[in-house]
């Protein structure tokens, strides 16, 4: 399925107990939960690319529920992610990051979080020398986030990397809607 211009790759269709899934995750910070998501992405990554070296991307939350939850749920879901893929190896590129405050996107309409992520990401200077170690030209590179809905969040990371010329192979997701009715 895609999102705009950017393939994404989704290990589940989104659905309440997904949603349920996710929570337990972000909130709880439940290791079972995680491990869920994890086999999900694993299902993504199988539909995505065969190849044994992967550059990720994460998406990040906001600052402020990193804050209140106290840990980085997307951090954390690649660890778990990683651990069910010993074959691969992950080049992990944490350079998102927000460049405003954004509002939560749960309660927003589709036209209501592309205004709200327009522009909200920039890439943070120093991560810069990653992908100059790394030779991104002979690896896929993937945005990872746990949820695709609209897609607003991911084509605002893409067009961020865009900026600074660098593209990207697709997004990796544990799930995605099959289409937005929010």
């Amino acid at each position: 399925m895609n999102r705009g211009s950017l393939r994404i790759f989704a290990g589940s269709e989104f659905s309440p107990t997904i949603s349920h899934v996710i929570l337990a995750t972000k909130e709880d910070n439940n290791s079972f939960a995680r491990a869920i998501l994890a086999e999900y992405l694993t299902v993504a990554l199988e539909l995505a690319s065969t190849k044994d070296k992967i550059c990720l991307i994460p998406i990040p939350s906001r600052k402020a529920a990193n804050r209140a939850r106290g840990f980085a749920h997307i951090i954390k879901l690649i660890e778990v992610f990683s651990q069910k893929n010993p074959r691969k190896e992950f080049v992990i590129i944490d350079c998102l990051i927000h460049s405003r405050k954004v509002r939560d996107q749960s309660t927003l309409n589709i036209n209501e979080r592309e205004l709200n992520m327009r522009g909200a990401f920039e890439i943070e200077r120093s991560a810069l020398n990653r992908f100059n170690e790394v030779n991104i030209s002979e690896i896929p590179i993937f945005l990872l986030d746990d949820l695709v809905t609209t897609g607003s969040t991911v084509l605002a990371a893409k067009s961020a990397l865009k900026t600074r010329g660098i593209g990207v192979n697709g997004v990796l997701t544990s799930c995605a809607t099959n289409g937005f009715t929010h």
